[in-house]
């Protein structure tokens, strides 16, 4: 009986720390582009499942999407269920397993190494990606575009990505408390 006990209170400190821990595990911000130009969850899914068959979670890759005005509006954010759930993402390889499972995937609808983001997508961007890293207290050093990450081999999120604007504008609007 006392071992019951013991097995029972073991899964109970490993179910709240768990539950304390799993949505707030994030640490990282990852910014994508669909290489699309057109784009929205319905959409996604599609090629998701297409690219990733073996993957058990039948959602996006991303964490979020920001739409480009064409499949959904311009500058409209949107989440599935592996932000609802606080799912693990599939948005880097598996050189980076960690930023998969600790990162928020943030998808832009477009070709970006064709041309540049809409203006509401860039101002949706920096707005959600502000409160994401408000909220879980991400350093601004672990919001990163997705070929800039050690070990990954991709255009992403393209060569018209603002990169360098994004990261001063990012560190203008977290750096001011007076924007909370």
């Amino acid at each position: 009986m006392k071992k019951r006990w013991k097995l029972l209170a073991v899964v109970a400190v490993i179910t709240v720390a768990m539950y304390l821990y799993w949505p707030n595990r994030w640490k990282y911000i990852v910014i994508h582009h669909s290489a699309g130009n057109y784009g929205n969850i319905e959409h996604l899914q599609k090629i998701h499942n297409q690219r990733q068959s073996k993957e058990p979670i039948n959602a996006i890759s991303y964490h979020y999407i920001i739409g480009n005005g064409n499949g959904m509006p311009d500058g409209d954010i949107a989440s599935d269920k592996r932000k609802e759930y606080n799912l693990w993402g599939v948005h880097v390889s598996g050189n980076n397993f960690d930023k998969n499972l600790r990162g928020l995937g943030i998808c832009v609808i477009g070709n970006l190494e064709n041309r540049e983001m809409t203006l509401k997508q860039y101002k949706s961007l920096l707005k959600l990606t502000v409160k994401l890293a408000k909220e879980h207290d991400i350093d601004i050093n672990n919001i990163e575009a997705h070929g800039k990450i050690e070990g990954e081999s991709t255009k992403c999120p393209g060569k018209k990505f603002p990169f360098k604007r994004f990261k001063k504008d990012l560190n203008k609007l977290l750096t001011n408390t007076d924007s909370d």
